[in-house]
């Protein structure tokens, strides 16, 4: 009885853990056992030559503005992963490396890469702040410093206003091409990129503006499913707790 009881548990925690597993993010974004959350953005501006994509020849992206940016969320853990869709250029990753292909943050001796969705709630907004702040500082061995404003405003995109957290960066001189100048802003409900407007120059022009087209959460059967499963949990523990006593 006892070894039962233990799997009992076991089964339950992992369920549970499952069910509260990155709150940090919205609700909305997370995968569920029948479906996947999808991202669009309208491609704004975009560089009219390729770009690499990573080291390791993964291959060069082009994309045509007006065309759709999509990322379809596979798993939110410490990091999230799913399917970038950019132009002619599909692959799997994560959103670091977005934020860091896609020039989407700045690549200071702190790292700022918050890509296309960020953890919601005020800890974690603060948190973000600061590593934003940081990416910039004006100290020995940092070659991405310069300036970064936040604040809070709202932002008009394809007739919606969204309530928004904003990073305005602007690099130093650099001496060379043309310095980093990033525009974002994150709606502070979803933590979803509402609009991006990012450049530089070191050798070849960069500029990439994107704006927040639409998000397509999992169909209602999917939300369904997961409450099933968190509603046989709840029972699953209330008759272990009833057998042990």
């Amino acid at each position: 009885m006892i070894n039962k009881t233990m799997i009992a548990l076991l089964v339950t925690s992992l369920l549970f853990s499952a069910l509260m597993a990155s709150t940090e993010y919205h609700t909305s974004l997370q995968p569920t056992p029948d479906g996947k959350t999808t991202i669009s953005w309208s491609i704004e501006e975009s560089p009219d030559v390729p770009f690499e994509w990573g080291w390791t020849g993964e291959g060069a992206w082009i994309a045509e503005e007006g065309s759709l940016m999509t990322f379809r969320i596979d798993n939110i853990s410490n990091i999230v992963e799913g399917t970038l869709h950019i132009g002619n250029f599909s692959v799997d990753t994560n959103d670091t490396t977005i934020a860091r292909e896609l020039v989407i943050g700045v690549w200071g001796v702190t790292p700022f890469f918050p890509g296309l969705l960020v953890p919601i709630g005020d800890a974690n907004m603060e948190n973000l702040n600061e590593t934003a702040r940081e990416s910039a500082e004006r100290v020995s061995g940092n070659y991405m410093n310069g300036t970064m404003s936040l604040s809070k405003k709202t932002i008009e995109v394809h007739d919606s206003d969204y309530e928004c957290i904003t990073f305005d960066y602007q690099q130093d001189s650099t001496g060379y091409g043309e310095p980093q100048i990033t525009h974002l802003a994150y709606d502070l409900e979803t933590g979803v990129l509402v609009w991006a407007n990012t450049s530089y120059s070191f050798g070849t022009p960069y500029t990439l503006c994107l704006s927040l087209e639409m998000i397509t959460p999992p169909s209602p059967n999917s939300v369904f499913a997961l409450m099933g499963i968190a509603v046989v949990a709840v029972v699953s523990l209330i008759v272990i707790i009833k057998v042990r006593k």
